[in-house]
């Protein structure tokens, strides 16, 4: 496929992630004029103080991660993905910071595209298939959940009656998940290919009960986050 130069003129830039990196790219090219700071966007979803950052230097900003998209000719994807390897040939993690549910979900859908983009660029194929080959482990999703209320996470106990940190309302909130969970893969496995991979000793919660920092477990209490893994998503 043949580059097509973009038109200085009209040039629109947008960031998707509006943390200290998307902002000293920004900063960068407002200062330097390269653009007008009325051409570039970003979206702010839950900390008021970032979108200040922005608005100092005249750069739009919106409530919505597909308001800077549809304002935006090229997309700057700047959440800061963790990467590391994993154990299968050729694989990798991606972990995309935390923010609300609905932001997440948006988050996740424009990493994969950007990885098949990029990938597609060099003449390589990225896939997400949960199992492309039997003899090797197989790839998934899964979901960091921690509940505040009051500057409070609810999913840690107020006090150290319990015996592995967890508060009531996060036990009960994992039995609710566990109880269901042969209704809930009809959503989070709908494939036949992901059954090829949910299996023993492969790290993708084969078991339906929870567990202490376990990976094989479905729910995971981790407590350093205080959080509770949810998946395995496919």
């Amino acid at each position: 496929m043949e580059a097509v130069p973009i038109q200085s003129e009209n040039f629109k830039l947008g960031f998707i992630g509006a943390g200290k990196m998307a902002e000293s790219i920004a900063r960068g090219v407002v200062q330097s004029s390269a653009l007008p700071p009325q051409r570039i966007s970003t979206a702010i979803h839950s900390n008021p103080s970032r979108g200040t950052a922005f608005q100092s230097l005249g750069i739009s900003v919106y409530s919505h991660n597909i308001d800077v998209v549809d304002a935006s000719d090229v997309i700057i994807f700047s959440v800061k993905p963790q990467m590391h390897a994993e154990a299968g040939n050729g694989q990798y993690e991606m972990a995309l910071g935390y923010t609300a549910c609905t932001y997440a979900a948006d988050n996740l859908i424009f990493m994969r595209e950007v990885v098949r983009a990029i990938a597609n660029k060099h003449g390589l194929l990225a896939t997400f298939v949960p199992k492309y080959a039997l003899d090797d482990i197989g790839s998934g999703s899964h979901v960091h959940l921690s509940l505040w209320q009051n500057g409070q996470n609810v999913f840690q106990a107020s006090d150290a009656s319990s015996q592995h940190g967890m508060s009531k309302v996060g036990e009960e909130f994992m039995a609710g998940v566990l109880d269901h969970l042969p209704s809930i893969l009809a959503f989070t496995a709908p494939l036949s290919n992901i059954y090829d991979r949910i299996q023993p000793n492969t790290c993708s919660g084969a078991y339906q009960c929870w567990g202490k920092e376990n990976r094989e477990a479905h729910c995971i209490f981790f407590y350093l986050a205080m959080c509770i893994v949810i998946g395995r998503f496919n």
